[in-house]
């Protein structure tokens, strides 16, 4: 070899050395085992720690994922969520363990019957699986009612269900599950009863059995209570009945000894802190919502856009966003909520009193923040049922706790340093100043009419009125945009409505500012705006766009309406809304059956052939000469099939009935390029012709 070669020989085996991935000695040595907390209440962020968990054991080849549980419970989603990433594990050869140090309580008790094998510590319990609900003052039962019948039946079937695929369903162990989950079930006994027959048998039965027994004559020799109503048993009576496979001190211990794997092929997952932020953010989202809508109803009592606001939108945008984080919440969820805001921001500064945008937008923001709370839309079963009923107890109290901290904060906030002159101050009707004069809400408001001020906002048209000896006003033009600064003077009062107009130096009305300042888009625009809109209707029925041109119709005159009502009043609004709701099914329906019988529409659309020219192919091919022949069947008939008419192989179909193979059929009708054939009996021969 020469030297040159040996060179480039060594080079290359040390970066092969360098660059090689070094194997684990553990993976190398034997099995590895994944190990996944499920510590405190079972929400949403445990779930996707069990599938993230779950994810790593595929990844690393792991031969077992053991559950360390110690939980008094959670919610039903989110165990149900857990169920399915272990039930996964199963096609995939990898067991699952349960392993309890203290509790598994609840959804932790099942949880600890999902996997194929739990282990206890001598002092740990399991059980007590009966749904409940977490109200304002905690947890609490369920109450009784048909509800709470279907959801504990159908929670019984779940569990023996779990029992019996394990393989050890005994009578005894079956109706101690059925205990954990049912407490209308009562005690349960371990007994020990002589028969009539002599024989002494150990049985577990619950009240009624016990009583059953007695009747029929058998003789209770001992008899002892196990826990109370539902279920729970502890790490010893859990290993004699045959829930717990063994018992054990440590986590370790059971590792070691039972799994026989050592301690460096085990690798433990904890919550990251990724999920650690989701956990705090789920933890706080009801205090986000509450002072997220609070700020947002400070912003609407101040002028311009400002701290409130921002705060508001960022408190109730990370609410939202933990919820999408955890699963519960889609992009669906998250824009219905800040459409309701923009409808309920339509109906405060572009059209108040309309009513209509404000009902839509409560609507829109109370299905967001239901949704966002559920992976579903309508419930399905009893346990997701329960589910809604408690998001609509959030809601509630949620709704009642913005409300008393609005109303505290009107009182409160008047009173700050800074809060005063943003906010305006409730007059004080025992006064006698210009300003309580003005700014009361009595009968004396009547004396506004004819005050002249200056817009301390803009007006969209309602906004802030600053009058010269400082009072402010919330006000409402006629329905035109006006810019700030302008000088106004009050036309009408009613209630606590005041309505204002532009006016000149002189006092009169300043028709120039109308005309040039009514709206920023000219009336003729938002026609063509209608218009397109309309053309993009039509448009959707003649061309492939994939929705495309929908949603862009859709756009058109939704922005058409909208400009139509913030930039010309209230007149145009509905003029153009009416225009939109009449108009876009005539543009459809014009489309749909009118335009085809066009010249142009027949351009667009392959119309239907002549039936004569259909008539003329057949003939041409000769099949009109073959109306009354006989033939033979080459294929059975499905109806359609293949059969030999005049020396010719015809495609032919019958009136539906079925015909067999080698059978003798008559043409009795021949429409375009489809030949109707039916058999014949007791025919003379094939392919001749009748008359022959």
């Amino acid at each position: 070899m020469s030297p040159r070669i040996a060179i480039c020989t060594i080079a290359c085996a040390l970066l092969a050395a360098a660059f090689a991935v070094p194997q684990d000695p553990a993976a190398a040595s034997g099995p590895r085992v994944v190990v996944v907390p499920i510590r405190g209440g079972i929400d949403i962020v445990t779930a996707r720690l069990v599938q993230r968990a779950v994810g790593r054991a595929r990844a690393i080849g792991a031969s077992r994922v053991v559950l360390d549980i110690d939980t008094p419970g959670g919610r039903v989603d989110a165990m149900q969520e857990i169920q399915v990433a272990v039930d996964g594990l199963r096609g995939g050869g990898v067991r699952t363990t349960a392993w309890v140090a203290q509790d598994a309580l609840s959804a932790g008790a099942y949880l600890a019957l999902c996997c194929d094998e739990v282990f206890m510590a001598s002092g740990a319990r399991l059980g007590a699986i009966t749904p409940v609900v977490e109200g304002p003052g905690g947890i609490m039962q369920i109450p009784e009612d048909d509800a709470r019948a279907k959801m504990l039946s159908a929670m019984r079937a779940d569990v023996r269900g779990l029992i019996e695929r394990r393989g050890n369903a005994s009578p005894e162990l079956l109706a101690l599950a059925e205990a954990m989950v049912d407490p209308r079930l009562g005690r349960i006994y371990e007994v020990q009863v002589e028969g009539r027959d002599g024989l002494q048998r150990n049985l577990v039965v619950d009240e009624t059995a016990m009583e059953s027994l007695t009747r029929d004559g058998s003789r209770v020799l001992t008899q002892a209570q196990l826990g109370t109503a539902p279920l729970t048993l502890t790490g010893s009576e859990a290993l004699r009945f045959g829930f717990s496979s063994g018992t054990f001190t440590t986590l370790d211990d059971l590792v070691r000894q039972e799994l026989g794997v050592p301690p460096s092929a085990i690798e433990r997952l904890e919550r990251n802190w990724s999920e650690e932020a989701v956990a705090w953010l789920e933890a706080i989202k009801p205090l986000l919502f509450v002072v997220g809508f609070l700020l947002l109803l400070a912003e609407l009592k101040m002028p311009g856009f400002g701290v409130p606001g921002v705060l508001g939108i960022l408190f109730v945008a990370l609410a939202l966003f933990s919820s999408w984080l955890v699963g519960l919440a889609d992009w669906t969820e998250i824009l219905l909520f800040f459409l309701g805001l923009g409808l309920l921001g339509v109906e405060a500064f572009v059209m108040p009193g309309t009513v209509i945008f404000g009902l839509l937008g409560f609507v829109s923001l109370v299905l967001a923040l239901i949704l966002s709370q559920q992976t579903f839309v309508f419930p399905a079963n009893a346990t997701q049922e329960e589910i809604l009923t408690g998001n609509l107890l959030d809601l509630l109290w949620l709704i009642l706790l913005v409300t008393a901290g609005a109303a505290a904060m009107w009182r409160v906030l008047p009173k700050l340093p800074y809060f005063n002159r943003a906010l305006l101050e409730p007059p004080d009707r025992a006064g006698t100043g210009a300003s309580t004069r003005f700014a009361g809400v009595d009968a004396s408001r009547a004396q506004l009419v004819g005050v002249v001020g200056i817009a301390a906002t803009d007006l969209r048209p309602a906004g802030v009125l600053a009058l010269d000896d400082g009072a402010r006003l919330d006000v409402v033009s006629q329905g035109e945009f006006v810019r700030k600064g302008a000088r106004l003077k009050v036309l009408e009062v009613g209630g606590n409505r005041i309505v204002v107009e532009p006016v000149g130096e002189d006092g009169h009305p300043e028709a120039e500012h109308l005309d040039g300042e009514r709206g920023e888009t000219a009336i003729g625009l938002l026609f063509l705006l209608l218009a397109f809109g309309f053309a993009l209707v039509v448009a959707e029925v003649f061309f492939v766009s994939f929705g495309v041109l929908a949603v862009g119709a859709g756009v058109a005159l939704v922005t058409a309406i909208f400009l139509a009502f913030a930039q010309h009043g209230p007149f145009f609004g509905f003029l153009f809304l009416a225009l939109a709701i009449a108009g876009a099914p005539i543009a459809f329906a014009v489309a749909w059956r009118a335009l085809p019988n066009t010249r142009f529409g027949k351009k667009l659309i392959l119309d239907a052939p002549d039936p004569a020219l259909v008539r003329g192919a057949a003939a041409e091919q000769g099949l009109a000469a073959l109306l009354d022949r006989l033939g033979v069947t080459s294929s059975a008939l499905r109806p359609s099939g293949f059969a030999e008419i005049d020396g010719r192989r015809i495609d032919v179909v019958t009136r539906g009935e079925p015909i067999a193979q080698g059978r003798t059929v008559r043409v009795l009708a021949i429409d375009g390029n489809r030949v109707v054939v039916t058999e014949v009996a007791n025919a003379p021969g094939a392919d001749t012709h009748p008359d022959s």
